[in-house]
């Protein structure tokens, strides 16, 4: 076998980077120290090149996109699962979601969990959101139709965001029962569920890749602008002639207009949670850039 070949960082655990290679063969390979000096940290979904002689990473390729939590890089599609009980629904946390998806140029899709747990006026709420986010453009699936998402694996590289206890790993044990991911019960008395996945990793379903990730009770956003996110609020930019326009207090803005008009419950929540993002980037960090 030739000692140079192409592969795909499948798990990373400390410095042992698994790697699957071209023929299909798994190899545990350490990297060059050279990465370090140049600050260069391999991914899961890296495609490298590997020295299966000396079993040493030789080159990472140039990645089409990278998300800092979770650690994973070139991701075709990600799957935003959303608890809508312990922890409960957040319209918020999906919006930020979403704009980190369009900020790196990956398809979203949302699933939504746990709709059997909560009562029938939050179900009618939810539905509410369900129905809207497909209005403006996107794949909303509940997480009992399981071969609409399997399906959304094909040829893919796949990883799933969602907070701690969202049911993550329990959906993927449904879409390949062989999976077997460590599950655990969620904190009713802290509202959220307790760390099961320790690492990321890249798990073969059907003709993709999925990476199951660790779940987090908080999330950053990392290097995005204002300019991001309203290009992430899809349905304003259509709304609205003003290609300029933040749709804030601009004179003639149609988002302005439509807020004042309408009586919509799901479009008011997403125009709040607008201005709150753009307020939480505005505040400014060392983690977060402002336009």
């Amino acid at each position: 076998m030739e000692s140079n070949v192409e592969g795909l960082i499948i798990k990373i655990n400390s410095d042992l980077y698994t790697v699957k290679l071209e023929n299909e063969e798994i190899l545990d390979c350490k990297c060059r120290g050279k990465f370090r000096n140049d600050k260069l940290k391999p991914l899961v979904g890296d495609k490298v090149k590997v020295d299966t002689e000396k079993k040493v990473i030789g080159k990472v390729y140039e990645r089409k996109n990278e998300l800092i939590r979770p650690s994973v890089a070139n991701i075709d599609k990600l799957i935003i699962v959303v608890s809508t009980s312990i922890p409960k629904f957040s319209s918020f946390l999906l919006d930020k979601f979403l704009v980190i998806a369009h900020k790196n140029n990956i398809e979203p899709i949302i699933v939504i969990t746990k709709m059997d747990l909560i009562s029938r006026k939050l179900k009618k709420e939810v539905n509410l959101y369900i129905k809207y986010y497909k209005k403006i453009g996107y794949k909303v699936y509940k997480n009992k139709e399981i071969r609409k998402i399997k399906n959304e694996f094909n040829n893919s590289i796949v990883s799933l965001m969602g907070q701690t206890g969202a049911g993550k790993s329990t959906l993927l044990n449904k879409i390949d029962k062989t999976l077997n991911l460590k599950t655990n019960e969620v904190s009713k008395s802290l509202g959220r569920g307790k760390h099961t996945t320790r690492v990321v990793e890249l798990h073969k379903i059907g003709t993709g890749m999925c990476a199951d990730t660790p779940g987090f009770s908080s999330l950053e956003l990392y290097n995005i602008t204002k300019e991001d996110i309203k290009n992430a609020f899809i349905e304003f930019s259509k709304n609205c002639k003003y290609k300029t326009c933040m749709h804030v207090k601009e004179e003639g803005c149609s988002v302005l207009k439509q807020k004042q008009k309408e009586n919509n419950k799901v479009f008011d929540s997403r125009y709040n949670n607008y201005i709150k993002l753009l307020e939480e980037v505005g505040n400014g960090s060392k983690r977060i850039n402002s336009k």
